[in-house]
């Protein structure tokens, strides 16, 4: 019976010593795997560069306190200078949070189109030139003449006039060797591609013109394109302020272009038999020619 105590007592008392002895154990175990200020001035040591050091720090910080116990008071911080650990290294020991991150302000004077299967971020018509993209060149819509006189005389009025808006040459300077070209419009700020129309331009000798108002007659004043010159486009918003412009039937050889309208559309109200009341839109256009 003395021998079963015996054993029972040293059983217990194994057990006091496994509970006690292994906690403290582990303990010790855990705070040698903590990143501490050693394992800083041992990287140092090892000539590893800062980027790389504090890449290490911001890792095991990000493990939790478990994995993480870095000393920053100031005598810790005097024997961290004495190991030649660089004050880079040390700001990011006391704050070892990233940095936050770099916002950019977009507003309507930043390019904002950094695509490089897109034209650059710059109000304007592009032709999309097989892998290129070239610039259809634009120029407001300055000169006007009025049109329609003879007919409108011999009606006494009953025909209106309209407004013409001339560009100078017989042929544009932006050529476009493609019956079915494909478009890029990059357009303005508050604008949209419903701004836009694609036109067949009058060609005379020494410049080329298409009708943008009408005035007088019995339906009034009005601004705007003749529907009729028209040509139906399809455009797919491809980014910010950007369109891509597809077109359904080839483009015969010919003069064409871009008309922005900055007009307005409506009829004009009053404007009736020999009435120059009416308007004749404003804007920019872009021209262009298909060659034969």
């Amino acid at each position: 019976m003395s021998l079963v105590r015996k054993i029972l007592a040293l059983s217990c008392f194994s057990f006091f010593l496994a509970s006690t002895i292994l906690p403290q154990t582990q303990d010790t175990a855990n705070s040698h795997k903590r990143f501490s200020n050693q394992d800083v001035i041992e990287m140092v040591k090892l000539g590893l560069s800062d980027d790389v050091i504090i890449a290490k720090i911001r890792t095991a910080s990000a493990a939790g306190t478990d994995s993480f116990s870095i000393d920053t008071s100031v005598e810790a911080l005097k024997t961290l200078k004495e190991s030649n650990v660089s004050d880079a290294v040390i700001k990011v020991m006391i704050n070892p949070a990233p940095p936050p991150a770099t916002l950019t302000v977009i507003s309507s004077s930043t390019p904002v189109t950094l695509d490089p299967n897109l034209p650059p971020p710059e109000v304007g018509v592009y032709w999309k030139d097989v892998a290129k993209f070239a610039r259809v060149d634009g120029q407001a819509v300055t000169n006007t003449k009025a049109g329609g006189k003879a007919g409108s005389f011999f009606t006494n009025g009953l025909r209106n006039q309209h407004w013409d808006a001339t560009i100078a040459g017989p042929q544009s300077k932006n050529i476009v060797r493609d019956h079915r070209p494909i478009f890029y419009l990059y357009v303005p700020d508050g604008s949209d591609s419903s701004d836009y129309v694609l036109i067949s331009l009058n060609k005379k000798s020494d410049h080329r013109e298409f009708q943008i108002g009408s005035f007088g007659g019995i339906t009034g004043g009005k601004s705007g394109v003749k529907a009729e010159k028209e040509h139906p486009f399809r455009a797919e918003h491809v980014g910010i302020r950007m369109y891509k412009v597809t077109l359904d039937l080839d483009l015969k050889p010919g003069e064409y272009a871009f008309f922005m309208g900055t007009g307005q559309g409506n009829t004009m109200a009053g404007a009736h038999g020999g009435n120059r009341s009416g308007g004749a839109a404003s804007g920019r256009v872009y021209d262009f020619s298909i060659p034969e």
